[in-house]
C-alpha cells in the first residue's frame, strides 16, 4: 500500500487541498462564512428569546400599585 502525499480536505466540500489551505476556492470560503454568520444570528436570537422568556414573567408578576 502506498502513502498519499501530505494533504488536507476542504472543510466545506471535502476536495483535496494543500496543507497550508483551508478551502479549495472562494466559493467554498464564501459558503462557510455565510453559514457562520447564519449560525451566529440564530444563536443571538435564541439568547434574546431565552432572556425574554425569563424576564417577561417577572415583569408581569410585579405588584401593581
Amino acid at each position: 500500500m502506498t502513502k498519499a502525499p501530505s494533504h488536507k480536505h476542504c472543510i466545506v466540500c471535502g476536495k483535496t487541498i494543500d496543507d497550508a489551505e483551508t478551502f479549495c476556492d472562494e466559493v467554498c470560503e464564501s459558503k462557510y462564512r455565510s453559514a457562520q454568520r447564519r449560525q451566529t444570528l440564530f444563536f443571538l436570537v435564541f439568547i434574546g428569546l431565552l432572556i425574554l422568556m425569563l424576564i417577561v414573567p417577572v415583569i408581569l408578576k410585579a405588584p401593581q400599585g
